[in-house]
């Protein structure tokens, strides 16, 4: 077959670090043959490798009938209005997480691609890490029985010096809250996603505690939530973006169950450390935290194989849904110092 045409929405960090090289790891099953930015320079440096064409409007990547998918790589307050009209020309859409500012949007963003009859998925990448599919296959296998609690810690540090546009500072969108809520949707989303995929259950409470750790910062750059689920699960996680210069990304994940435990954690397998006045450094941490790149190519090639062989998507939007209700339920238990109930309507904003 054909390659699958793609239609790059958003040129920025994410598609620059994940979904780029996944295209460029693909060259049988996808191409690039168009991107659009709003900064005509990112668009340029994202479609130059691939010979596709740039543009500073997305609606010029809607209007090409040599567009099959697009992959939005733009902030969650641009995804209703780009899958609405995404879906009305006819393109299947893959979109970076969240999926949505709110439940609503999302609600919006799935009926608009029921109707078209195109495929929408959201992807949250941790479900395609070999690490996590590894977990989710013992889980499913029995070898802990049922989880009973599950931990999850994601930890980052601040940006260095000479780097305050990057993320959760203000001058870039994550870190402005005329568009951003801070750490619970921009990362944080992926612990709500994990937490419901290893409970099995679907959340019935949130208690959240968030802080604005370094000063200047605009949004909270910490948050910690314990979630109850239906099944009688529990689930706590934390995550910092702002921790002293020099100190490493860090996940652990931790569940344990009636007949057995599982631990995941970043750096156990790391034998080279250098030390300089800018902290430690750790030469292959990048590598095997959870963002390699295997997971969006895995995400990609799976999303484009399930409308090939008339499949249903792998990871369903719905997931992205519920998961982004848990994390906007969190976030008004920290806002307001009080547990949210999901059963009463909590997180549906």
């Amino acid at each position: 077959m054909e390659p699958v045409r793609i239609g790059l929405i958003g040129c920025g960090g994410i598609a620059q670090s994940a979904h780029l090289p996944a295209i460029a790891r693909l060259p049988g099953l996808v191409r690039l043959v168009a991107a659009a930015d709003v900064r005509e320079e990112a668009a340029r440096a994202a479609a130059a490798p691939f010979g596709a064409d740039a543009y500073t409007d997305y609606r010029q990547i809607l209007a090409r009938p040599d567009v099959d998918m697009v992959i939005l790589c733009t902030p969650e307050f641009a995804h209703r209005e780009q899958t609405e009209a995404a879906a009305a020309a006819g393109k299947h859409i893959l979109s970076e997480k969240p999926m949505a500012k709110t439940v609503a949007e999302a609600d919006a963003m799935i009926e608009a691609a029921r109707r078209a009859h195109i495929r929408l998925m959201v992807g949250h990448s941790r479900r395609f890490t070999g690490r996590y599919q590894e977990v989710r296959r013992a889980i499913d296998a029995g070898e802990i029985g049922e989880p009973r609690i599950v931990r999850e810690n994601e930890r980052r540090s601040r940006p260095p010096a000479g780097r305050e546009s990057s993320y959760w500072t203000p001058k870039h969108w994550t870190g402005d809250p005329a568009v951003s809520v801070g750490a619970v949707l921009t990362n944080g989303i992926h612990e709500a996603d994990l937490f419901r995929w290893f409970a099995g259950s679907e959340a019935v409470r949130v208690f959240a505690e968030h802080k604005t750790t370094r000063p200047g910062n605009l949004v909270p750059d910490f948050i910690t939530f314990t979630v109850n689920f239906a099944n009688g699960a529990v689930a706590s996680g934390e995550v910092s973006n702002c921790l002293p210069p020099g100190y490493p990304s860090y996940h652990q994940l931790e569940i344990f169950g009636t007949r057995g435990a599982i631990r995941a954690k970043d750096h156990d397998q790391q034998s080279l450390v250098r030390f300089a006045e800018g902290g430690a450094g750790h030469p292959d941490s990048y590598r095997l935290l959870l963002h390699v790149q295997d997971a969006y190519v895995s995400e990609l090639a799976q999303f484009v194989q399930s409308w090939r062989d008339d499949r249903p998507v792998p990871l369903p939007a719905e997931e992205a849904r519920e998961a982004l209700r848990l994390g906007l339920a969190a976030d008004e238990s920290a806002r307001t110092g009080r547990p949210v109930d999901l059963t009463a309507g909590g997180g549906s904003r």
